[in-house]
């Protein structure tokens, strides 16, 4: 949220009537920013909009909020504008007594009751609310014709040369969604004209329930289903939260509103049709548009978690599929939970957007490293980056796709998919990984394999612990074995099982060794490869489970490419053993 300016322009004091340019800042971002002033001694809301809307359009929406009002809509009245100041449109609302919400919001199922109600309301006006020129439907958003010529397909190529990394990637994802929107039987589900794209800072509350709605942008003929994906604006929310939305929006309109697998695309489409809409031609006539496509590219990054949530939100609010993350009865994680629930809620959110995206099926692209990247780690990573901003603001982040973030003492550290060639191929055997390094010790980690419905995660002094979906909790424990003539090892690569004694026993490859380690089915395993996000948590998974764990420089570290994990009894004897032998530093208490 940007920062906004406690005056108004004088321009616009004397186009709207208001009584001067004092005013309490109430939200700012790069869409619009929202003043609390006064006009006639009363407050309202005044809004700005963004350079890049034109007053024809504003005018259209406005006289659209008008027509709503008349029929009890639950947007609030429009006192003054629109009118255009210094290249920016202006409107003063009425004013709702409360306050904006605070984000993520109390009450989602208010949201979803309102739009449910505006839909309601909607649907006898229909005729007389009109349609937006040149608006068109969600799955046809690439072919549509532009103002000024072409389509959106025919511009998406220099589009995509021009703008580089991000440019390409915009116009994969237009291509994709366009393909998948195409192909589903959209004329099926139902239409209506209003338009829910509203968020926190465009709702004024009273007594934690919505009050009315301050926003132009109702103004779209468009799918009921988009709209509920649109909608539910709430910011970071759990699946467990969403499906309060999504229920409130239930038990006003019905369940009967299409197909919900499509919510995650029909919001990107929305997105990328304001691309089409409002980019493209501008694009193609040589304007520079930039900011818009930095903007764009922020949202879609988003929406790339934050869509596969409201798809399981609405099949388990719609009570069509269950899923085990995020229980309605779990309270809601904050910035006062411990570091282990924070580390929970993580790999929660993150389970459900990286199920979605292997079940559906991914492109694999290969990184500088030679190693393999999919667009469902870059997904799971920015929504872990984007819980940790909310809810851990002053800690670090160390990520395997987005690097390091912060030089704070505490460090998140993830792997968003561990596996990604499995993962790719649609074998099961790839995890989440999260752990919490303070001041150079790993206290927290978890470690989520969807696939399998297991997880495993660890805090300090706490112990090691399993769950299976469908099971008890068990706290784990590693081997008893005390000596390495009756020890089963493991290594990796193949190679480093060279540097083993002479004659110890050593499995068959597995998928999992370090999972059959803190069961106590291995009793040590020797790795040289990898990074410190592959490591960090499973070095606390091991101790806390009664085992050890020395780095290649004799260490604990978790960026030393790996070292000896054992049961802890015969770490020193197989430490020794090792060709060359590594001898474990001293630890300084």
């Amino acid at each position: 949220m940007l920062a906004i300016s406690a005056s108004i322009d004088a321009g616009v004091v004397a186009a709207l009537g208001l009584d001067g340019p004092d005013a309490e800042p109430i939200a700012g971002g790069r869409v619009s920013k929202v003043w609390r002033a006064y006009r006639d001694g009363a407050p309202v809301a005044v809004r700005q909009s963004p350079p890049f809307r034109r007053l024809p359009e504003v005018a259209y929406e406005c006289d659209l909020l008008v027509t709503l009002a008349k029929v009890g809509a639950p947007v609030a009245a429009i006192l003054a504008g629109p009118t255009l100041v210094d290249g920016s449109i202006w409107v003063a609302f009425s004013w709702v007594d409360g306050a904006h919400p605070v984000v993520p919001v109390h009450n989602p199922a208010s949201y979803g009751r309102l739009l449910a109600e505006l839909h309601d309301h909607t649907t006898a006006p229909v005729t007389q609310l009109g349609q937006r020129p040149g608006w068109g439907r969600l799955d046809e958003f690439l072919t549509l014709p532009r103002p000024g010529g072409g389509t959106m397909a025919e511009v998406l190529p220099d589009f995509a040369q021009a703008f580089g990394t991000a440019g390409a990637w915009l116009r994969q994802m237009a291509e994709d969604v366009h393909g998948r929107l195409t192909a589903a039987a959209i004329e099926s589900f139902p239409q209506v004209v209003a338009h829910g794209d509203f968020a926190p800072g465009q709702v004024l509350m009273r007594e934690d329930s919505v009050g009315a709605v301050l926003d132009w942008d109702f103004a779209h003929q468009d799918l009921r289903l988009a709209d509920v994906a649109i909608a539910a604006s709430m910011a970071r929310p759990t699946v467990a939260r969403a499906a309060e939305f999504v229920r409130g929006y239930f038990d006003v309109a019905g369940t009967d509103i299409g197909d919900l697998d499509l919510l995650a695309d029909l919001r990107r489409a929305f997105h990328l049709t304001n691309l089409g809409n409002y980019l493209c031609a501008r694009f193609a006539h040589g304007a520079d548009i930039t900011p818009q496509v930095k903007m764009l590219t922020e949202r879609l990054e988003r929406e790339q978690w934050w869509g596969p949530t409201l798809v399981a939100a609405a099949h388990e609010a719609a009570g069509t599929r269950s899923t085990h993350a995020n229980p309605p009865s779990s309270p809601p994680v904050t910035r006062a939970s411990s570091d282990l629930e924070v580390a929970h809620a993580l790999a929660d959110r993150a389970a459900v957007v990286a199920q979605h995206y292997f079940e559906r099926g991914v492109t694999t692209q290969t990184k500088a490293d030679a190693s393999p990247v999919t667009e469902a780690d870059r997904a799971v990573e920015q929504l872990l980056r984007d819980a940790l901003a909310e809810l851990r603001p002053d800690d670090g982040v160390l990520g395997e796709e987005f690097g390091g973030d912060g030089t704070a003492d505490r460090i998140w550290i993830l792997d968003p998919i561990d596996g990604t060639g499995a993962f790719a191929r649609g074998e099961p055997h790839w995890r989440i990984q999260i752990a919490l390094d303070s001041g150079g010790e790993i206290v927290v980690a978890i470690v989520d394999a969807p696939a399998l419905d297991v997880r495993w995660w660890a805090a300090t002094g706490t112990g090691t612990h399993e769950r299976v979906v469908g099971g008890p909790d068990q706290r784990l424990r590693v081997s008893e074995t005390a000596s390495i003539d009756d020890a089963l090892v493991a290594a990796h690569p193949w190679p480093v099982g060279r540097r083993l004694p002479a004659g110890i026993r050593q499995p068959a490859p597995t998928p999992l060794p370090l999972v059959e380690l803190i069961r106590g089915e291995l009793d040590a395993y020797l790795v040289q490869c990898c990074h410190t996000w592959d490591h960090a948590p499973w070095i606390l998974l091991v101790q806390e489970a009664g085992g050890s764990f020395t780095d290649h420089s004799g260490g604990t570290a978790p960026d030393q490419r790996g070292g000896l994990y054992s049961n802890g009894r015969i770490h020193h004897e197989l430490l020794g053993g090792l060709t060359p032998p590594l001898t474990p530093r001293e630890t300084v208490q």
